[in-house]
């Protein structure tokens, strides 16, 4: 049995780390794991299979995995060192600060395969570090980096991360789309980039769906969405468009799960454009399936987005996706005719929008299958080669 490193910042509620427990349920009875937290932290900690021993950072290395308000509840010492590491990055950017928090940390064991699970962040961001770790404190026959994001468009695409993925044996995008564009930002990666796509937990998201009944409006169009309110999400720019949408005679209900900076924005527009009946703020739910399934379409108006796990879980529900054109966008709804892709530019979409809801009655999608076997054959491809 092949032993693994895989390392991640904490396990909180996010894309990566929910993509994270997915894969190891999958994998954990075919590997010998050892899943390295910065901070163990967060409420996916409880889907880690028992199998997988968990390690984590020392003191110093540990603010890596902490928001500033952790280290606050974590002690004067915690929330001292992080700042100072904060107005480090700022000042010396990540090619310095990085390096060394990877040298401070020395991972027990020999592996065959060392694993950073997510990409460095902007230059002068505190985001990050796990590649660092894998290349400075691991010991494995074969080290690599996984990227969830849409290089071209991403803060993060710095020659240093660059170069800090050149010294990786291999680079696994989690799809196609986002292997095209690591490419086009780095040619120089070619040779190493391979795709290795996103696990879904099938059974677990069905279950969930059926937690509680979910709101639904009758005799209105049902869109939901589940996204961190802040600009690269879309959500905001949405809330104009639909007042106006409104206007035209569409009725509609549009159910918004997350939290994020933009709220009180949100919460204003929605005032100004008497929206109050047709917007609703959900907060943040630990568990937004049943609102999923029972929404009549997800909507996901995202400026910038790799391959979002909401995409495989509307899917897994059967329920219709509008997405903006992003990276992944044709890929994972339009060619398995899971949904539509709307224009990214705000006018056409705002167009479009009205053009899908007045002929809603009369649009079908496919419930195609889905489970994780691609996936898996992945994963082994990529810690065999």
């Amino acid at each position: 049995m092949k032993k693994i490193l895989i390392i991640n910042n904490n396990m909180q509620i996010g894309g990566i780390q929910k993509a994270l427990a997915n894969l190891l349920s999958e994998i954990a009875p075919y590997y010998e794991i050892t899943l390295f937290l910065i901070a163990p932290e967060g409420a996916l900690m409880k889907e880690i299979p028992e199998t997988v021993r968990v390690a984590k950072a020392n003191r110093f290395v540990r603010a890596l995995g902490l928001t500033h308000a952790q280290a606050k509840n974590k002690g004067i010492f915690m929330l001292l060192w992080r700042g100072l590491l904060v107005v480090l990055t700022r000042i010396l950017k990540t090619k310095v600060v990085f390096p060394l928090l990877g040298h401070m940390e020395k991972i027990d064991g020999d592996y065959d395969a060392a694993i950073s699970y997510m990409q460095n962040g902007a230059e002068n961001c505190f985001y990050g570090g796990c590649a660092e770790l894998v290349l400075h404190a691991a010991k494995a026959k074969q080290k690599i980096c996984f990227i969830h994001c849409d290089m071209e468009r991403y803060e993060g695409k710095s020659e240093y991360n660059i170069k800090t993925l050149m010294q990786f044996d291999k680079v696994a995008a989690v799809s196609d789309s986002v292997k095209k564009q690591i490419l086009k930002v780095a040619p120089q990666l070619e040779s190493k980039v391979v795709t290795v796509h996103n696990c879904y937990n099938c059974e677990q998201i069905a279950t969930l769906s059926k937690a509680y009944d979910a709101p639904y409006t009758d005799g209105k169009i049902n869109l939901f969405s589940a996204a961190r309110l802040r600009r690269e999400k879309g959500i905001v720019r949405i809330i104009p468009m639909l007042g106006k949408i409104r206007d035209a005679g569409v009725d509609f209900v549009w159910r918004i799960a997350g939290d994020g900076p933009d709220w009180e924005k949100a919460e204003k527009l929605i005032k100004e454009y008497k929206l109050e009946q047709q917007i609703i703020l959900l907060g943040m739910l630990e568990n937004p399936y049943p609102h999923l399934k029972a929404a009549d379409v997800l909507l996901v108006p995202s400026y910038d987005e790799a391959a979002p796990m909401v995409f495989g879980e509307a899917r897994i529900l059967g329920t219709p996706i509008w997405t903006t054109d992003t990276a992944s966008a044709y890929e994972m709804v339009q060619e398995p005719d899971a949904g539509q892709v709307l224009s990214n530019d705000d006018d056409t979409l705002q167009e479009e929008l009205l053009t899908l809801l007045k002929e809603f009655h009369d649009l079908q999608f496919q419930k195609s299958e889905f489970d994780n076997k691609k996936a898996v054959e992945e994963f082994d491809g990529l810690i065999m080669a």
